[in-house]
């Protein structure tokens, strides 16, 4: 069976995805885990396994209940069933980017800036960098506050979107330092950011960002949160290595210029949310 692939990214890239298929596989942690049960997400969700529900695993493959039910049968896909659930690992030939979420990373600027610039990623380490920034801080996110519920207005920056906004829609980027171009290079083949990882801004329709900020801090693993408001998008990001855990308080000045107010890290992020 052909899975339909749901990324609008130019067909060239899917060749290049497959071919770092052995890359983009997947350590399978805690194995005895059900991160789909509320009570227990909550309490496990930084050890979480990187799982689909059925119904996940349906929209990334673009499946039917008989398609996902043959497959499993015949052994077409790794699971493992959890009380009454089955909880689908993603084929290696395939990539979380290609759900919904991950589609959100990478074709936002087409609703921002009406633009079809490539926004293909080219790095390994951007690949793995947005791949982790789905199952870690935007899935868990989606599964708690439900479904579609996760909008992404600010994604992944390629180094020619990059370009077309550094010409076009500069006020408040900050390329360098933001990680939302993650691991990737310029022209002079120097990295575009120095922090890597990967970010985006995003909101949770109905929901506060001081509410996401406190949940994000008390049981999600992340790098950096920028907090511009309660009814501002939140600017989260990961880090392929150790994250700061770094939760980062922004006020606006009257003539309208972002500033840095409190900051915390770690447990006394956990605190400074709180506050919020």
């Amino acid at each position: 069976m052909k899975f339909r692939r749901r990324w609008d990214a130019p067909s060239k890239y899917f060749h290049e995805l497959m071919s770092l298929a052995p890359c983009l596989q997947k350590v399978i942690k805690n194995e005895g885990a059900s991160y789909v049960q509320a009570p227990f997400f909550l309490s496990t969700c930084k050890f979480m396994e990187r799982y689909l529900t059925s119904n996940e695993i349906k929209s990334l493959l673009q499946l039917s209940n008989r398609e996902l039910k043959h497959m499993r049968e015949n052994g077409l896909l790794q699971f493992k069933k959890v009380k009454n659930r089955f909880l689908y690992f993603v084929p290696s030939t395939n990539s979380i980017l290609n759900y919904s979420l991950g589609e959100q990373l990478i074709n936002w600027h087409q609703k921002k800036h009406g633009s079809k610039i490539s926004n293909s990623p080219h790095n390994v380490q951007t690949i793995r960098s947005l791949e982790k920034l789905v199952w870690d801080l935007l899935l868990p996110i989606e599964r708690h506050f439900g479904k579609e519920t996760v909008h992404v207005t600010y994604g992944f920056t390629s180094t020619e979107l990059k370009r077309y906004i550094s010409k076009y829609s500069s006020a408040n980027t900050y390329p360098a330092l933001d990680q939302h171009a993650s691991y990737e290079k310029n022209a002079k083949d120097n990295s575009i950011c120095s922090r890597g990882g990967a970010a985006c801004d995003f909101y949770v329709l109905g929901m506060p960002s001081s509410d996401i900020v406190k949940f994000i801090s008390k049981h999600l693993e992340y790098d950096r949160i920028y907090y511009y408001g309660a009814d501002r998008p939140l600017h989260v990001s990961v880090n392929l290595n150790e994250s700061t855990r770094h939760l980062q308080i922004m006020r606006v000045s009257e003539k309208g210029r972002r500033y840095p107010s409190k900051k915390a890290f770690g447990e006394a992020a956990i605190k400074l949310a709180k506050e919020l």
